[in-house]
């Protein structure tokens, strides 16, 4: 059974009339009137007698209008319940993330949103993997990439953009017989950020656009940046590690970059989620507190970030 048919017989008998009925809400008449003709075949009863001057329910007509008056509050009540949830910034959130985002986005921030919307809880999932989040049931995923994202039943927030560099302490450096050129890198000792494979993969660019692929096996494989970066402090090898990750330590010298015409291509720092038609006012509230972040404006175009190839 057609709501809209329901609907347009209660106009009918709640205004008293084809004409008045398209008076008071400007369905046309003709219209009103055939689709109160198609509840009547359907139900296989006459709800109103017609004439040329007036119209009058039937006692058929004057119980299914009862059980309109009631359709129509159930329907109210579901359109109010769905707003509510819209506008109620309440319930679960299903986040994932690579382990250094997360970090580096910093737990302050995951606390200033749960202080703002005490009645969110947050699920966050760190991993490395590329999550599936529509068919594994996630509402976010924070992800690192060079290029945007393609698929199409996602929608895209930008959050920044950063590269990452070559780096190892200065010990280490002093100990090596040969310098570290971009061809002899791969005999070099290696810390790698990533899943565990037989062979670890570094995609560089030169300054000029260059472009050279780094096979290597790694002395200490981990998806956790900041042990990759203990190990580099160590002096046990050298590491591919963001700019912000190592920032502090190249400014006191604990650690040297090298060959610094080389290092990845610029990654995309963002947010994926499904469309934003049908979004619970928490997945909307918690994207916009992290995108309206002032980190995001200055620092994390030098945020560290895992989850790429090692």
């Amino acid at each position: 059974m057609d709501l809209d048919d329901l609907r347009s017989f209660a106009m009918v008998v709640r205004h008293g009339g084809f004409s008045a009925a398209e008076r008071a809400t400007g369905e046309a008449r003709g219209k009103l009137s055939k689709r109160v003709a198609k509840l009547e075949r359907e139900l296989g009863a006459r709800l109103l007698e017609r004439s040329t001057r007036n119209v009058r329910i039937t006692d058929v007509g004057r119980q299914v209008y009862r059980q309109c008056e009631i359709i129509a509050e159930g329907v109210s009540a579901t359109r109010a319940i769905a707003e509510r949830a819209r506008e109620d910034v309440s319930g679960v959130l299903r986040i994932t993330c690579p382990p250094g985002l997360a970090r580096f986005l910093g737990a302050e921030r995951l606390a200033s949103f749960l202080a703002r919307y005490p009645l969110v809880r947050v699920d966050m999932h760190l991993t490395s993997r590329r999550v599936d989040i529509i068919r594994e049931g996630y509402d976010i995923a924070l992800r690192v990439d060079v290029e945007k994202e393609t698929d199409l039943s996602l929608t895209m927030r930008q959050l920044g953009r950063g590269q990452r560099i070559l780096v190892a302490s200065p010990e280490f450096l002093a100990a090596q017989v040969e310098p570290v050129t971009i061809e002899t890198l791969q005999w070099f000792p290696t810390l790698s950020v990533g899943e565990h494979a037989e062979h670890h993969r570094w995609d560089l660019v030169s300054d000029d656009g260059e472009q050279h692929r780094v096979l290597h096996q790694p002395r200490l494989c981990t998806n956790d940046s900041s042990i990759v970066r203990d190990a580099a402090l160590d002096g046990l090898g050298i590491a591919l590690l963001h700019e912000r990750a190592c920032r502090d330590d190249m400014a006191g010298n604990r650690l040297e970059r090298i060959l610094p015409r080389w290092h990845t291509a610029e990654g995309i720092i963002h947010m994926v989620f499904a469309t934003r038609k049908g979004m619970s006012a928490a997945q909307r509230a918690f994207i916009d507190h992290y995108a309206d972040q002032p980190f995001f404006t200055s620092e994390l175009d030098a945020v560290a970030a895992d989850g790429a190839d090692g």
